[in-house]
């Protein structure tokens, strides 16, 4: 066993880091966060505020905060760029793509949508992050039929952008086509990413298990209802 991941029974946060293992073919055990979560979080090392938290078993110690968590696989198993410009590129998609998730939960069920807010968050912030990420793709050479996010290998930002939007256009597929008209490229993309061997198998499994679930709560209810 190589590593051992806390998280909620929802996909969410979690997803980012599993598709990542499966990736690289890392093998893990996926717990729940409560084991953690909050009594024992101020116990681990380097503590983080909230899920996930990944157990290290090689360095004998607990990664939090999720883009700590991306950048660390990334770096262990050669998923980061070679230039420093494209290092740079790639942990800025996985900080774009928490702040997405921040935006879509109203800074993680803070407040809850109602269908005016939501209609104009859809209209203008949320388009706007996925022509964001498509301008950055298609900078880097990424087209509807081939090429990933920054130049011609797969890394660490592929699996981010497909553990964003790949999640939320299946959870909420009104969504879907969003993403096509704004981010033609980036759609194509996440499609190519979610059929590779090493992830196709695992996330049919995890949808068959988790439904249409997103992120939990009183705020993924307020999703339900404003996505119809």
């Amino acid at each position: 066993m190589d590593y051992r991941l806390y998280y909620w029974n929802i996909p969410f946060r979690g997803v980012f880091v599993e598709l990542l293992l499966h990736e690289v073919g890392a093998s893990y055990q996926r717990l729940d966060a409560s084991e953690i979560y909050p009594e024992k979080s101020l116990q681990i090392d380097s503590p983080g505020m909230a899920p996930p938290y990944l157990y290290d078993y090689g360095m004998q110690k607990t990664i939090a905060q999720l883009p700590a968590i991306m950048l660390h696989l990334a770096q262990k198993y050669d998923y980061l760029p070679r230039s420093a410009e494209e290092q740079t590129m790639a942990l800025k998609a996985i900080l774009d793509c928490g702040d997405v998730l921040m935006e879509v939960t109203r800074f993680y069920g803070l407040q809850m949508w109602d269908k005016a807010a939501w209609e104009t968050f859809r209209e203008r912030r949320l388009s706007r992050w996925m022509q964001l990420f498509e301008k950055t793709g298609r900078e880097y050479g990424l087209q509807q039929d081939r090429g990933f996010m920054l130049g011609n290998s797969i890394s660490v930002a592929d699996i981010a952008v497909t553990a964003l939007f790949g999640t939320l256009t299946h959870c909420y597929p009104a969504l879907a086509a969003d993403l096509n008209r704004q981010a033609p490229s980036l759609a194509a993309l996440i499609q190519r990413i979610e059929q590779r061997p090493a992830l196709a198998d695992f996330l049919a499994q995890q949808r068959q298990h988790y439904g249409r679930a997103y992120c939990g709560g009183d705020i993924e209810r307020s999703l339900q209802q404003v996505l119809g």
